[in-house]
C-alpha cells in the first residue's frame, strides 16, 4: 500500500521499508496505516482504503497516535499543582483519549527520512483543558525486523501526557483473533468500573480468564468467563516500571509479534465496539474481535489515582518513550 486512494488535500501518507517489512504512515493522527509483512505479502493492522473511512471512523482510532492523554480519566476532571483542570466527557462520565478534539485528527507536520518519519503537532495551552503549550514528536523507524514508534513531549507548563499508539493487530490480515494465541509477561490486571474505567483494584491473573502468563488462544481464554470481562477485553495489564521489557507476544501458525516497551503499562483491548459497521480495507466488514490493540501507556486514570507512577510532563523537561512492534516468520 503506497498511500491512500482520494488523498484529501493535506491528508497525505508516507511508504518506508526494508527486506522485511514495508510501513505506511499518515500525518492525520500520525498514524500507522499499514505493516506489510514482505515474505506472505500479509497486512497485520486494520484500516481503511481512502481517508474517508478514517475521518469516519466511529471512534475506533485504528492507527493513531492518542492523546493528549490515552484512556479514560475519570469525570474529565484532575488536579495538578493544586489546580482543577476539566475536560471534555467524550466518553460519559468520563474523558476519553484526549477528548472530543483528539490527536488522531490532527494534522501533523511530517518530515521524510530514508527508514524513518517524524511527525511533529503543536498542542496549545487550554486543548481540550489540558494545560501547556506541548510540543509532541512522533517517529516511526524500521529496524530490520522492528516498527519502532517513539514519543518526545516537551511542554512550558507542568501538564499530563499520556501518548500510545492504537493500532489494531491482525495477523491473518482478516477475520478474527480468536484464535491467535497470546502471551503477556506480567501477572497483574486492573479491574474495570461499569463504565469500563480501570480502577485502583489489582488481581493476580493466574487461573483466571485473565492469565497469559503462558501461550493461551484467545478465543479459548474467553470462553472462561469473568465478571468483570464483559464482551471481551478492555483491560489495564500492570507491569509499572519503565524497565524495556516484552510486554506481549502474538502468534498465529506463521508469524509471531512481539511487543516491547519502556512504558509502564498495557492495555489491551479486543476491538470489543466494532460491530460490522465499518468497512476496512479490501472490502472487509470489521466485526468484533477482527484485531487487537497492545496500548503501552501508563495506568489509566493515573493523576487521580495514588499508588501508580503518575504522567506528568514537567515544564522544559522533556518526556520519551517507546513501543517496538518486532514480526518474524515461525518456521
Amino acid at each position: 500500500m503506497k498511500g491512500l486512494k482520494m488523498m484529501k488535500n493535506d491528508i497525505c501518507c508516507h511508504t518506508i521499508e526494508n527486506e522485511y517489512i514495508s510501513v505506511t504512515v499518515m500525518n492525520m493522527g500520525a498514524a500507522l496505516v499499514s505493516f506489510v509483512d514482505k515474505k506472505s505479502g500479509i497486512d497485520i493492522v486494520l484500516g481503511f482504503d481512502s481517508y474517508e473511512g478514517y475521518l469516519d471512523q466511529q471512534g475506533s482510532y485504528m492507527g493513531a497516535t492518542i492523546g493528549r492523554c490515552a484512556n479514560r480519566i475519570a469525570n474529565g476532571c484532575f488536579v495538578l499543582n493544586g489546580k482543577e483542570y476539566h475536560l471534555s466527557k467524550n466518553s460519559f462520565p468520563h474523558s476519553l483519549h484526549g477528548g472530543y478534539d483528539n490527536f488522531s485528527f490532527k494534522i501533523f507536520d511530517m518530515k521524510k527520512e530514508k527508514n524513518a518519519v517524524l511527525f511533529t503537532y503543536y498542542s496549545k495551552d487550554h486543548e481540550e483543558g489540558y494545560p501547556g503549550n506541548l510540543r509532541l514528536e512522533v517517529e516511526y523507524r524500521l529496524e530490520n525486523h522492528s516498527l519502532v514508534y517513539t514519543f518526545k513531549g516537551i511542554s512550558d507548563q507542568d501538564t499530563i501526557m499520556n501518548i500510545t499508539n492504537h493500532s489494531y493487530f491482525n495477523l491473518n490480515g482478516k477475520g478474527d483473533i480468536l484464535s491467535h494465541e497470546l502471551k503477556i509477561n506480567t501477572d497483574r490486571v486492573a479491574l474495570n468500573d461499569e463504565h469500563a474505567l480501570a480502577t485502583e483494584k489489582i488481581i493476580h491473573v493466574k487461573d483466571t480468564a485473565f492469565d497469559y502468563q503462558n501461550f493461551h488462544q484467545i478465543g479459548e481464554r474467553l470462553k472462561i468467563g469473568h465478571e468483570n470481562l464483559l464482551d471481551g477485553y478492555d483491560h489495564n495489564y500492570v507491569f509499572e516500571n519503565t524497565d524495556i521489557k516484552e510486554m506481549a507476544a502474538l502468534k498465529n501458525d506463521h508469524m509471531l509479534l512481539q511487543v516491547t516497551s519502556d512504558l509502564l503499562d498495557m492495555h489491551l483491548y479486543t476491538a470489543n465496539h466494532l460491530n460490522g459497521t465499518l468497512k476496512g480495507k479490501n472490502n472487509q466488514v470489521y466485526q468484533k474481535y477482527a484485531g487487537i490493540c497492545f496500548e503501552c501507556q501508563y495506568y489509566p486514570n493515573a493523576i487521580n489515582y495514588a499508588h501508580v507512577s503518575k504522567p506528568v510532563l514537567v515544564a522544559n523537561q522533556p518526556m520519551t518513550h517507546f513501543i517496538r512492534y518486532t514480526l518474524k516468520e515461525i518456521s
